[in-house]
């Protein structure tokens, strides 16, 4: 059983992929309930547009952090530890796709986000941009876990394949009652949060979850429809022409 949890997601091409014959999304996601440890996972990974086969690295960090996540003894799932072995080991996976490949490690790179969530504990993960924003129990406002990590120049940002990314994984393991997760890559980083104020962005959210509260418990593929009919939308897409990934899951009750 989903735990009560509802959740959907979906990944869509950029308008500016789309151009290209060859143009593919190279943004991945993965959405699970963990039933051995009665929690919510959710990871979302986007592929650095420099890198010529980022649409795999980031579709095989979705996919090990899954297998992980699923084999991991619940007592060691909210630990630090076990956070950052599994992003060391991930590593190891991407270098040898990279070898059977005759390529590099570069040739994958991509960012990662990674939420646990639980009935009173969280973990998130963090390499890169993008955000997972979260509202507790007993608030109306969403918060931002981790503001989107940036390079030292525009539009760069760190990747897991960078050689000092254990140095750039971000963990947060703690106690809390979380009701709504979001996660989305950096493609609709402009709706999503305020930059100025460097906060998430209340109204957006709250313009979203509302659609959840009667959905059954579970993943929802037709409210993954919905998402994706929204990210491909033309109010979103005269916004940005980037690849755009949005996760939503939530155990609110009216």
């Amino acid at each position: 059983m989903p735990g009560g949890w509802k959740f959907a997601a979906a990944s869509v091409i950029g308008t500016s992929h789309q151009k290209s014959a060859e143009g593919v999304c190279q943004d991945s996601h993965a959405v699970k309930f963990l039933d051995h440890a009665s929690a919510f996972l959710g990871v979302v990974s986007d592929g650095a547009g420099s890198a010529s086969h980022a649409q795999i690295g980031s579709r095989l960090t979705c996919d090990f952090i899954v297998r992980a996540a699923e084999a991991c003894d619940p007592a060691r799932l909210f630990t630090e530890s076990f956070a950052r072995d599994t992003v060391e080991k991930l590593r190891g996976v991407l270098f040898e796709e990279a070898d059977s490949q005759g390529l590099t490690i570069r040739d994958f790179a991509c960012t990662m986000l990674v939420a646990i969530v639980s009935d009173e504990r969280v973990s998130f993960w963090q390499v890169g941009d993008g955000a997972i924003c979260v509202r507790e129990a007993g608030s109306d406002q969403y918060r931002c876990v981790y503001w989107p990590e940036k390079g030292d120049y525009a539009n760069v940002t760190f990747f897991i394949t960078d050689v000092r990314a254990q140095e750039e994984t971000q963990v947060s393991i703690r106690k809390a009652q979380i009701e709504e997760v979001a996660i989305l890559s950096d493609g609709i980083e402009r709706l999503a949060l305020d930059f100025a104020a460097r906060e998430a962005h209340t109204a957006f959210f709250g313009g979203l979850f509302p659609h959840m509260l009667h959905l059954a418990e579970g993943n929802s593929p037709e409210l993954g429809k919905q998402i994706e009919g929204f990210l491909v939308s033309e109010r979103v897409n005269k916004r940005t022409d980037d690849d755009k990934t949005l996760i939503l899951a939530s155990r609110a009750h009216q």
